[in-house]
């Protein structure tokens, strides 16, 4: 924080007119109890920061009489102990902290809506959600509310609870119909005439978003005074302020904690001004005995070294993902394996590993499937096309790509071509993929679901292993522009039975020269093929065959 505003702020809230109120948030949470590494701080080996323990003292230390304590999502789940508790230790601590409201962010829906329910039950605070939640869960009772008006050293504060976007996307096995997802700034303008009706003298929009949409938020909205957004593993600045608001971020795991200082002119009814600032949560030596007794030792015994450093940007997320599909290739003996690097929580320093360590850096237990596929596929599995060309490209084991222009660096979605096989072969090609990353494909094929969860493998392997070493990424050569067109017709994964040659429809699942033969005949004799279905007049296909193949073909 600047000293002269925060002197200036001092001074003037000494005097009657005006109203200091202290506001503090965390995000990120995911039920961390013990100090985990800082990815912020320079210099090897890293420090340890936050803690449960470390989190407390801090806390009681800034809470104030004139003070509101938020949280902005993803609490509940992400570790050990908060999964073995379906999120409760976090609301214990919630509680004995006393926070006065919280936004759930898409990871605290992780075990389902019922257990949403009793988490909000469990909470001696509101979560701040769309109502429709009520009625998803049959509730006459108003358990979720979308915003919060409480008066604060005599002023009235009105906090927004926004719905994190991703929600949708991360937990695609939730009936989630007529849940309000919509972007952030739909959201926030929607809900707003909610608090300026209740006379909300300051607005804060809270919620587990990006920084760039609580840019656009402030930037859209002059009502509100401050947005405060999800957590990131490394803070690089703080914001400045956006439009007529600040725009915050927050830390992650416990780490750090924001604070802002609102002075407000009690005569005029107005905000003066806005000091923010991100502090430090120190580890304790020892957890105190209240935390203790929640710890899963089991977990803080020693696993494996790491040889490199995994950092959580960008680029070491997309590392570790391609380290977890090589593990999972070459164990399974997959032609493929595609792993998202969104899948990846925390990263990993370089050294001895605990188990909680592995754990932490992929612990949301995705689901993984087996699929056996034609070639014409692949493309689908790794680029699906609904997805926006910012999302990030996932990690691919056993293949190599094709890119547009640039082969240096790793590509975006949007210079990604296609995937260069590193061998190929006729008929069908084994991939393991997540089950979240395949419902967004559009693919109907579900496959065979693995035993083993996503997390549970990674710490398996990684023990077993001893020692994780780097990966080499995959080799990127040029696509000119015919085959970045070539491949980029593949991308809708079907196989076009009226125009598909002999070799490509061999790719089909039961479908071999003979019947490739018949079906090319089939279109020569009776014309094109007006309906899938119209595919078993052609001797060889039958009801049984169809099954197989209906999911993977089409006619244009």
């Amino acid at each position: 924080m600047n000293l002269l505003c925060l002197l200036l702020i001092t001074a003037l809230s000494a005097k009657g007119d005006f109203a200091r109120i202290r506001v503090i948030w965390t995000s990120d949470l995911h039920a961390q109890l013990l100090p985990t590494t800082d990815f912020s701080s320079a210099g090897l080996p890293r420090r340890q920061l936050g803690g449960m323990s470390g989190l407390i003292k801090l806390i009681t230390e800034l809470k104030t009489p004139d003070c509101l304590l938020l949280d902005v999502g993803d609490f509940a789940f992400g570790s050990p102990e908060g999964d073995s508790s379906q999120g409760r230790v976090m609301t214990y601590f919630m509680n004995r902290l006393g926070y006065h409201a919280a936004v759930p962010g898409a990871h605290d829906f992780q075990d389902g809506l019922v257990n949403l329910e009793l988490l909000a039950r469990a909470a001696g605070f509101p979560l701040l959600a769309d109502p429709m939640l009520n009625i998803l869960l049959k509730r006459q009772s108003t358990l979720f509310r979308p915003v919060l008006v409480r008066e604060v050293a005599g002023v009235r504060v009105g906090i927004v609870g926004v719905l994190d976007p991703e929600l949708r996307k991360i937990n695609p096995q939730l009936a989630l119909s007529g849940l309000l997802s919509e972007e952030p700034l739909v959201q926030a303008r929607r809900l707003l005439p909610a608090v300026t009706a209740e006379s909300a003298e300051i607005i804060i929009v809270a919620g587990h978003i990006s920084a760039a949409a609580g840019r656009l938020i402030a930037e859209s909205l002059p009502a509100v005074d401050l947005v405060i957004c999800r957590g990131e593993p490394v803070i690089v600045g703080e914001l400045p302020s956006s439009g007529n608001a600040g725009v915050v971020l927050s830390g992650v795991y416990g780490q750090r904690v924001g604070v802002a200082e609102i002075l407000f002119h009690k005569t005029e009814r107005k905000v003066y001004a806005i000091e923010a600032q991100m502090v430090n949560v120190q580890p304790e030596p020892e957890p105190a005995p209240e935390v203790r007794q929640f710890i899963l030792a089991d977990y803080d015994r020693a696993a494996c070294f790491s040889g490199m450093e995994f950092f959580p940007d960008a680029v070491g997320r997309w590392k570790l993902a391609l380290t977890i599909a090589e593990a999972l290739r070459t164990t399974s003996g997959a032609d493929l394996a595609i792993v998202p690097p969104d899948v990846i929580e925390a990263g990993i320093a370089a050294g001895p590993l605990t188990r909680r360590d592995l754990f932490n850096s992929v612990p949301f237990r995705e689901r993984l499937r087996m699929l056996i596929v034609p070639e014409s596929l692949l493309n689908l599995l790794i680029k699906p096309p609904s997805l926006p060309e910012t999302t990030p490209l996932p990690a691919i084991a056993g293949a190599d790509l094709f890119v547009v222009s640039d082969t240096l660096s790793l590509p975006d979605f949007s210079r990604f071509a296609g995937i260069r096989l590193r061998e190929r072969k006729n008929g069908l090609y084994k991939v393991i993929i997540p089950e979240n990353w395949l419902a967004q494909t559009g693919i109907q094929e579900k496959g065979k679901l693995l035993p083993d969860n996503l997390t549970r493998f990674w710490l398996r392997f990684a023990e077993n292993a001893g020692k994780l070493t780097a990966i080499p990424v995959p080799r990127l050569y040029p696509a000119t522009l015919v085959q970045a067109q070539q491949l980029q017709q593949t991308t809708t994964g079907l196989i076009n039975i009226n125009t598909a040659d002999e070799k490509l429809l061999c790719q089909l699942p039961g479908i071999g020269q003979k019947t490739a033969q018949r079906i090319i005949e089939y279109r020569q004799t009776h014309g094109r093929f007006n309906s899938i279905e119209e595919i078993m007049n052609v001797r060889g296909i039958g009801p049984k065959k169809f099954e197989r193949l209906k999911n993977l073909i089409t006619v244009r």
